[in-house]
């Protein structure tokens, strides 16, 4: 190998009417164009067919911004990369195919990084869900609504920005277990069989090797089996106390919270309660079929505290579609909207607001009504099929004046006085 040969040499080489070679050493060279540009060349003979190959090594920098820039060499690089190559044909193995083969391995690689930036856990999340619901029409939209806001509530902001390929087990429990501290166990659960879905949706896909979520429902711990607490007679003062007195809520949320407790309704009743669904003159409120769990539409009797408390909300919120509503977005109030009021009064793991429902039902059943009245005022769903061949609307009259007894009652309650008799045939 030539060694008299220096970079200033080949850097002060002209081009010339015809391509000309400098030697740098056995069967290697610097091939000057009569472009200008400078290659590096080796002559070796394929290791398999054993015929002459030139092989290209690379280009010399001409210009000062061409060094360090890939595949631009100095002369010392250069012939590095000739001792590296003719190490390979004596292994057996063609250099030009090696490098192509290399040249192939990093745009693989270049690529899978690619789709690893696009394939972030949100965007994969996001594609599953839009899979469940358009493709496969597995949910109704108000349930797909609600499965995505979970997501982007408890989920996105913590992993969505990380390629789907590096999540880790680790990763998905530290963001469930963000759920079960709140207390939320039953919201935990259903949020961990969604990470499993969409771990095997991105399985399928190639986009990861295994399921990280496979095995987080050992790490959720089993709630008791006392299901929406509620109060009993003695806490109603306190709690009816405790909200009138609260700051740290708005009235529309208080005003939701008592307007749920007096009409014995389900949160997402009340959530998205409008307007002209209320017939002040009649005093009462109908839920269409759509929006009740049974699919039927519920006539509610209002007692003379909700129309006070209507009365209250108008100027709030009555030039708007919703009773309940953020002033930020018009939305209605989110789900746990009532639900953190009451934590923020004491009562979590004491009171949910479907347990307000049960607290009701408990105090109108324990006071003798009967038994259908108080399953209509719950829109509960008749166990016998004769009576549910009346529409709850039968018990229309009954049920106005049960839940003005009820709501009397609370009343009665809070202030210490004496309950109030019920004047009623309960039989």
């Amino acid at each position: 190998m030539s060694k008299s040969i220096s970079d200033t040499t080949l850097r002060n080489a002209k081009p010339k009417d015809k391509n000309y070679r400098i030697q740098i050493g056995d069967n290697s060279y610097l091939e000057v164009l009569t472009t200008g540009r400078k290659v590096w060349r080796m002559r070796y003979n394929h290791p398999i067919t054993k015929k002459p190959v030139i092989h290209t090594i690379g280009y010399y920098h001409v210009k000062e911004e061409e060094k360090g820039q890939p595949g631009f060499l100095g002369l010392a690089d250069a012939r590095i990369a000739v001792n590296q190559a003719k190490q390979l044909v004596r292994r057996g193995i063609d250099p030009t195919e090696h490098r192509k083969q290399e040249q192939a391995r990093v745009e693989q690689e270049r690529k899978a990084a690619e789709r690893a930036r696009a394939d972030t856990f949100e965007n994969v999340a996001r594609a599953w869900h839009t899979h469940r619901m358009d493709i496969m029409k597995r949910w109704k939209l108000s349930h797909a609504a609600k499965i995505l806001k979970q997501l982007e509530d408890n989920v996105f902001p913590e992993i969505g920005i990380i390629p789907i390929a590096d999540v880790t087990a680790p990763m998905l429990l530290d963001v469930v277990q963000k759920v079960i501290d709140r207390g939320a166990l039953e919201a935990a659960k259903k949020l961990n069989q969604r990470l499993n879905s969409i771990l095997r949706y991105a399985v399928t896909r190639k986009l990861v090797r295994h399921n990280e979520a496979d095995n987080l429902r050992d790490e959720i711990p089993t709630a008791e089996r006392q299901h929406n607490p509620h109060l009993t007679a003695e806490q109603i003062p306190a709690f009816l106390r405790a909200i009138q007195s609260d700051e740290t809520a708005g009235d529309v949320v208080k005003i939701a919270v008592l307007f749920t407790m007096r009409t014995l309704a389900r949160t997402n009743e009340t959530r998205f309660a409008r307007w002209n669904e209320f017939d002040m003159e009649a005093r009462t409120w109908t839920v269409p079929g759509s929006r009740m769990k049974m699919k039927k539409t519920h006539v509610v009797p209002l007692p003379d505290q909700v129309m006070a408390l209507l009365e209250k909300l108008q100027p709030l919120t009555g030039n708007r579609e919703y009773l309940f509503f953020t002033r930020s977005s018009g939305k209605p109030i989110s789900e746990n909207a009532m639900l953190y009021l009451l934590y923020r009064l004491g009562y979590r793991g004491k009171l949910t607001i479907h347990g307000l429902r049960g607290t009701g039902s408990t105090i109108l059943n324990g006071a003798g009504f009967r038994g259908e009245w108080v399953e209509a005022a719950l829109a509960h769903k008749e166990k016998d099929a004769i009576r549910a061949a009346y529409n709850h609307a039968v018990y229309l009259a009954e049920r106005a004046e049960m839940l003005q007894w009820y709501s009397d009652h609370l009343d009665a309650l809070t202030a210490g006085a004496q309950i109030i008799p019920i004047n009623l045939k309960k039989a």
